[in-house]
């Protein structure tokens, strides 16, 4: 697996896990829960802008990756 791969792979993770964040902050009873779980989902976001940004600099620096 290439690193480009990989680091997509990850993106992909991180999307997931965000939307499981955002589900649970939902369907949630404790409102103590659900700000941690609104929390997290946030945090998420921002590593998922951090690693999209990886992705895109990957793609300009080995046209291989490319494929986004």
């Amino acid at each position: 697996m290439t690193v480009g791969s990989q680091v997509k792979q990850c993106l992909s993770t991180l999307k997931s896990i965000e939307a499981s964040l955002s589900s649970l902050a939902i369907t949630s009873q404790d409102e103590e829960a659900k700000k941690v779980f609104h929390e997290m989902m946030m945090k998420m976001e921002e590593v998922k802008e951090d690693v999209k940004m990886r992705v895109g600099q990957l793609e300009r620096e080995e046209y291989q990756y490319k494929g986004f």
